[in-house]
């Protein structure tokens, strides 16, 4: 990108933020005054500056979250061409290049916050700050996950095409273009960055305990509400994620062992699941998720309101629509005749007793929407967007489980997810069920339906698309799964 974009797009990032002088630019536009990290508090305020910006709509307030991947997998569905996301659903990235330069930019932006804050903080002197290797270990795994969710976005799978053009690993605060990696290399570097990331918080294992003493929503203090930070616990998670997306299953399960055996994250219950993650950030499973106050706006627009011009809707045979399947074929496969009641239902439901509208109200926070006094803190709840929780967990080690046909095992943790969602165990099914990669990956669908997941899943398998916008069958292709990396950053490049 041009130096002068780059550098307004920064300010005006960071007036957004009200993050005070987190980049201050000096006239020249080269030299980045570190004001801000010669003391504790300018340290924490940037950091927080950094995490505020995750919850814009162009990253995980909307975009890499259900906004855009749960239209791809078809899993929601956009009837108005009036809102620019409805190109997603017909696969049309041509008419989509507004939204998908900003799921570029932005993304570099945050990185270029990170790596500003990681080149200050590395040159402090070990002791210099209490909390040093914390704000570092956070940084280098905040790097981690932005690059990942743009790898997986931009470029071919990487069981597949490792060898081929992937995006620019970026590690520096510099207005020089980073080369581009392929998309094995940068696999390579995120999970360095996360396993140096873990060893910079090694120290903040016990700083997340269960049952959780940190409820309400008074933030002010770095050390409260580890959920809202890339804790040890979310970032072990984010590396087994990795792991798994990469193949190497193996080491994927013994990073999310380590978050399931710490005892620290419980499942909940089904009787929970109405409230789970609707614009807050679970107790009990959530390893991550972004403080937000403003989250339950654009969730009131997409997923509530219910226009037609502006909101996403699952598809459903109950409206008198035609389509290839709906949300109803996911939670029917795998059951039994005794297989009691998912309560994952409840995410997807009508908002009047009888009514055959159904909607996504998973990540919706109704109470609020209907009652400004029942806010989430009067709820003992942290308002926010929940990024990974803990039955992903379970399912990255059943998968590596039943690729090495160890069946008895993939049920020992595919077990405890259905039992706490109300469904009875695989074994005790009538007729009794053996797990395998479809249950695993069927299973996967029903629990992080409107999480933006689903996509990946399909991109992993190379599955083909049942389009309920088109009513046809798409074979697989890089043409669809693969987002076109926005061409100003080619022009941009050829200018230097």
């Amino acid at each position: 990108m041009k130096k002068v974009n780059i550098i307004w797009s920064l300010c005006l990032a960071l007036f957004i933020m009200s993050c005070d002088s987190f980049l201050d630019v000096n006239p020249d536009a080269e030299v980045v005054n570190d004001d801000m990290f010669d003391n504790v508090q300018g340290c924490e305020d940037a950091i927080t500056g950094i995490y505020g910006k995750l919850k814009s709509n162009e990253v995980y307030g909307e975009y890499y979250n259900w906004g855009i991947f749960d239209l791809l997998s078809q899993d929601l569905g956009c009837s108005s061409q009036v809102t620019p996301q409805y190109y997603f659903t017909r696969y049309d990235y041509s008419q989509a290049a507004t939204i998908l330069e900003s799921m570029w930019q932005v993304p570099y932006e945050i990185i270029g916050y990170v790596n500003n804050a990681i080149d200050n903080l590395e040159r402090k002197s070990e002791g210099s700050y209490p909390l040093l290797n914390l704000y570092k270990g956070e940084l280098y795994a905040l790097r981690a996950m932005l690059h990942f969710d743009l790898v997986k976005s931009f470029a071919p799978h990487v069981e597949k095409s490792a060898s081929v053009q992937g995006i620019p690993y970026v590690t520096e605060y510099s207005f020089k273009h980073t080369p581009f990696s392929t998309v094995g290399e940068v696999y390579e570097k995120i999970i360095i960055d996360l396993k140096k990331a873990q060893t910079y918080l090694e120290e903040d294992k016990d700083n997340l305990a269960w049952p959780r003493t940190d409820t309400g929503n008074d933030i002010d203090n770095f050390m409260k509400y580890r959920q809202t930070h890339l804790n040890y616990y979310a970032t072990t998670g984010l590396l087994a994620r990795v792991l798994r997306m990469k193949g190497d299953y193996a080491d994927a399960r013994t990073e999310a062992l380590k978050v399931i055996d710490s005892g620290r994250f419980p499942l909940a219950s089904k009787d929970e699941m109405v409230t789970l993650v609707a614009g807050t950030l679970s107790q009990k499973e959530t390893l991550f998720g972004v403080y937000s106050t403003k989250y339950v706006e654009t969730t009131k627009l997409r997923l509530y309101d219910g226009a037609s011009w502006t909101s996403f809707s699952p598809y459903q045979a109950s409206s008198g629509g035609q389509f290839l399947f709906d949300f109803n074929e996911v939670y029917s496969n795998y059951l039994g005749d005794n297989a009691g009641l998912d309560g994952r239902l409840v995410w997807i439901r009508s908002l009047t007793a009888g009514g055959t509208s159904y909607r996504l109200l998973k990540n919706v926070d109704v109470t609020i929407i209907e009652s400004a006094q029942n806010t989430p803190s009067n709820r003992g709840l942290v308002d926010g967007i929940s990024l990974m929780r803990v039955p992903e967990m379970y399912y990255i080690v059943a998968e590596a489980y039943l690729r090495e046909n160890k069946l008895d095992e993939a049920a020992d943790y595919l077990n405890p997810v259905l039992v706490s969602r109300g469904l009875t165990r695989l074994e005790d099914r009538e007729p009794a069920l053996t797990p395998s990669l479809d249950l695993l990956y069927n299973e996967r669908y029903k629990e992080l339906y409107g999480e933006g997941q689903r996509w990946f899943d399909m991109k992993k398998l190379n599955a083909e698309i049942r389009s309920n916008a088109e009513l046809k069958v798409i074979p697989a292709s890089d043409k669809v799964y693969v987002f076109p990396i926005p061409e100003k950053e080619f022009e941009y490049r050829t200018q230097e």
